[in-house]
């Protein structure tokens, strides 16, 4: 089904006309025309229209709407079983580093191989991720750092 099938569907089972959804939208009757004839219109408008309408926010109508609209101007067919299982999957892989430095960092906290300043330390970069780029980027200066100083022609250059 097309999210424009359902639309219509779902106005009609209100029992209202394009005008009067319009008017209790306080929308052009085009809105409600461009949105069943499926011409491009921005998920926030059938969004308002739906609420108008009175479905709710997080109605199965509403998410149902959303997935049919989101498949209609992607081209990707998220209602199939075979897509959502490949986007989980997709996920599952993304959150896994961080799922694998959560639970390293459970252990280090479980074995009380931290003080209560470091822990405060790790919280405050946790919650500020730009001190972490900034932590990254000053580690990186100070390995590129110690690695020149071991390389035996610096050493030489330096020497008098």
């Amino acid at each position: 089904m097309h999210y424009t099938e359902l639309f219509r569907s779902l106005r009609e089972a209100r029992g209202l006309t394009l005008d009067q959804l319009a008017k209790q939208a306080r929308r052009h009757r085009n809105t409600v025309v461009n949105v069943e004839s499926g011409r491009p219109v921005k998920f926030k408008t059938i969004a308002g229209l739906m609420v108008r309408m009175g479905y709710g926010k997080q109605s199965g109508e509403m998410l149902s709407i959303g997935l049919l609209w989101l498949e209609a101007v992607s081209g990707i067919a998220f209602s199939q079983p075979k897509t959502q299982r490949r986007a989980q999957e997709a996920v599952a892989r993304y959150r896994a580093p961080a799922r694998a430095a959560a639970l390293e960092l459970e252990h280090v906290l479980g074995s009380g191989a931290l003080n209560a300043e470091q822990i405060g330390l790790l919280l405050f970069a946790a919650r500020r991720p730009e001190v972490l780029s900034i932590i990254a980027s000053v580690r990186a200066l100070a390995v590129d750092f110690s690695q020149q100083r071991d390389d035996p022609e610096l050493r030489a250059a330096e020497e008098p």
